[in-house]
Formats: C-alpha cells, sequence, structure tokens
C-alpha cells in the first residue's frame, strides 16, 4: 500500500495525517469547531483506520488534537441547526463503530492529549490503548446536563476506569483535572513535555509486530462486553435520547443563546 493513500491531506476536510518511521500521527482538526466531532471527522478517521489495516508497516497511531482542545465532543452547532437532518447523516452507531475499531485494529492506538476533552472526547481516549496527557488538560462528561447520557462512550469508558468511577464521572459533569483522570486510570502517563513522553512509548510500541498487537486486542475483546447487543443497546439509547423534544431544545438553547437548561 502506498503512504499517499492516507496521507495526502487534500483529501481530508477534518484531519491531518501524516507517516513517520512506522507510525501515522492522524490530527483531529477543526478549529473553528472547538475540534468537535461530525460525520465527516468519523468518516475520515475510519478511512484512515481501515487503510491501515493493510499496512503492517504501520505500528502505532498516534491520535492528537489541538494544543487548547483535544476534542470537545459531538457538534452541537450542527445539531441545532438542524436537528433532524444531521442525526439521519450523523449515526450514532457511526461514532461506537470508530471507538470499536480503536479497540479492535492492528494498530496500538496512542493519544496524546492535551487542552480540554469532553463528552464524546472521552470516548476516543477510552477507546485507545495508551493515553498521555499533559498535566494542564482538563477531563469531563457533560452530557447529563442536556439530558443526555455518553451512551457510546460508557461501554469503553467502563473498561478504562470501572464502573463505578463511570458512572460519577456521568452524575457529577465535573472537569477532572489531569492528575485526577491519572488517578482513576482515565490518563495512564501524566507528564510536562507530551512529545518526550511520547518518544519514549514510541521506542517500544514499534518492537512490536501488527500481528502481536492484533492477537492481543482480539484477546481482551473476548474479556469483555462490548458486543453487538451492547452497541445496540448503546445506539439504541443515545438516538432516542437525542430525538427528544427537550434535548433538542436543550441543545438549541444553549448553542444560540449561550444558556444551560436550569437558565431561565
Amino acid at each position: 500500500m502506498g503512504i499517499t493513500m492516507y496521507t495526502a491531506e487534500s483529501n481530508y476536510k477534518t484531519i491531518r495525517v501524516r507517516e513517520q518511521r512506522g507510525v501515522c500521527y492522524l490530527q483531529l482538526y477543526r478549529p473553528e469547531s472547538g475540534n468537535s466531532i461530525n460525520g465527516t471527522l468519523i468518516e475520515e478517521i475510519m478511512t484512515v483506520l481501515h487503510q491501515l489495516e493493510k499496512d503492517a508497516a504501520i505500528k502505532v497511531v498516534v491520535l492528537e488534537g489541538l494544543p487548547d482542545n483535544f476534542c470537545t465532543g459531538m457538534d452541537f452547532t450542527a445539531m441545532s441547526s438542524s436537528m433532524s437532518d444531521v442525526i439521519a447523516a450523523d449515526d450514532p452507531n457511526g461514532f461506537y463503530e470508530m471507538l470499536k475499531c480503536f479497540s479492535l485494529c492492528p494498530q496500538a492506538i496512542v493519544a496524546k492529549v492535551e487542552g480540554k476533552v469532553n463528552a464524546g472526547g472521552i470516548g476516543l481516549i477510552a477507546a485507545s490503548d495508551i493515553v498521555i496527557a499533559d498535566e494542564k488538560a482538563i477531563f469531563s462528561l457533560s452530557e447529563a446536563l442536556f439530558g443526555l447520557l455518553p451512551a457510546c462512550v460508557m461501554p469503553f469508558l467502563i473498561r478504562r476506569i470501572g464502573y463505578q468511577k463511570a458512572q460519577w464521572m456521568t452524575l457529577t459533569t465535573q472537569s477532572l483535572t489531569a492528575e485526577r483522570a491519572y488517578q482513576i486510570g482515565l490518563v495512564d502517563e501524566l507528564t510536562t513535555n507530551v512529545n518526550d513522553a511520547l518518544r519514549r512509548n514510541l521506542l517500544r510500541l514499534q518492537r512490536l509486530d501488527t500481528d502481536t498487537i492484533k492477537s492481543l486486542k482480539d484477546y481482551m475483546s473476548r474479556l469483555w462486553i462490548i458486543n453487538q447487543s451492547t452497541q445496540q443497546l448503546a445506539v439504541d439509547k443515545i438516538s432516542a435520547l437525542v430525538s427528544t423534544e427537550k434535548v433538542q431544545t436543550n441543545i438549541k438553547n444553549f448553542v444560540q443563546n449561550g444558556k444551560f437548561p436550569w437558565d431561565k
């Protein structure tokens, strides 16, 4: 497979991709929307990951965002402009499939985290194999504030930090410091220099074969509940919640007026 198939920046609207020494660097790049998630971003990430399945020379995918925002979750602005059209186009099943692909693809997924991580962004790091975070990064699950639940995130978050801590994060909706995120296992390595920490990890990971990485992920998946019924439960739950008038009103009021549901 030619490297240019998945690294040609002109092909992508929401990500930037480059390859260096057996590592694919995949950067979320939507600075105009706080690095939020939309259907195009999901499709483009999946395109890269599917192409990488054929390239045994790539051992690691480094997932990175922007200095101020790693990922702030689903694009509320797009959702508020035409809720029914956006939901039809941005099927939550696609988001779940992307997280599942993270957990099963033959490359090690390393999340290099700086800035804010919220809502669906938590799903991206929860599904990653290794999470390296800058000490100033901030983490939160805000869905419940709008009458939503992090339904697609939850199976991967529970696997990473445990049942109770996942429920606690969902209920409190409070921001966590990088130190607290590290304490509960959301982050694997906390550092003042994410680039140095990343280089140290890559030195080890690049020695592995993709067959070994894939074998480990397949084995680990059999020890956990991420199966078809789990996926259907998650997708059905978020689809039902998003379609309610209350949630649609909450999102539109936040985007258009900057008000939370409890603001008068």
